[in-house]
């Protein structure tokens, strides 16, 4: 039997390719922009054929959807794993809100691709759809709790999931601002967004009381 590339000590078999190609992607986007990213590249770096992630990947938006669905993956078990131990609605929003705006710093590179459209189509990916929904019901978890235990205010749950979604996507965007923009430190907006990673806390029950009645 002829070896591959594939089999080489130190490369990647067929069980665990298709991870190590999306490890290495995020460590590609960690350090440099999307556009740079190279399939073949990438196969190179890992020690496998430069045909290789084609198998797992027909194309870079292909590979940014895999991404994608992995940053949902991870947030989604995340989400579950925040609310488990909570005991009121208002501590499991809070929670809640902790464990998406920690991701949102701790995976950057995978939050990212969650709303660029121009690297990922959504429609094409219904495992992509599925995972991101999957997040998306607990927040509404969280809602039908706080409604019962006549908490929140009485408007339909996609509507109030419409607006502690945007605040909590507003200041996780915000906050990717504090690295790598040294021009806003001494600018107010510089001001606003150590508020925002001081006083995380202060921020989400801030946007907690917006729902309450």
């Amino acid at each position: 039997m002829t070896e591959t590339s594939d089999d080489l000590p130190g490369s990647y078999h067929h069980g665990d390719l298709r991870l190590a190609i999306l490890k290495a992607a995020c460590d590609h986007l960690r350090r440099e922009n999307a556009e740079s990213l190279s399939l073949r590249a990438l196969a190179r770096g890992i020690g496998v054929s430069q045909t290789a992630p084609y198998r797992h990947f027909d194309s870079k938006n292909a590979l940014f959807a895999g991404i994608a669905t992995w940053g949902f993956q991870i947030l989604g078990g995340q989400m579950k794993a925040s609310l488990a131990d909570q005991t009121s609605p208002m501590e499991s929003f809070l929670s809640l809100g902790r464990c998406y705006l920690d991701f949102s710093r701790e995976h950057a590179e995978k939050y990212q691709l969650f709303f660029d459209s121009s690297l990922v189509e959504f429609g094409e990916y219904p495992k992509l759809q599925e995972a991101s929904g999957v997040c998306f019901d607990h927040l509404l978890d969280v809602i039908r709790l706080g409604q019962q235990a006549r908490l929140f205010v009485e408007r339909e749950e996609e509507e109030i999931a419409s607006i502690v979604w945007a605040g909590l996507h507003g200041m996780a965007s915000l906050l990717q601002l504090e690295h790598g923009r040294g021009d806003l430190i001494d600018r107010p907006v510089g001001k606003a967004i150590r508020f925002l990673a001081e006083e995380q806390d202060q921020t989400l029950n801030l946007l907690l009381r917006s729902v309450l009645k």
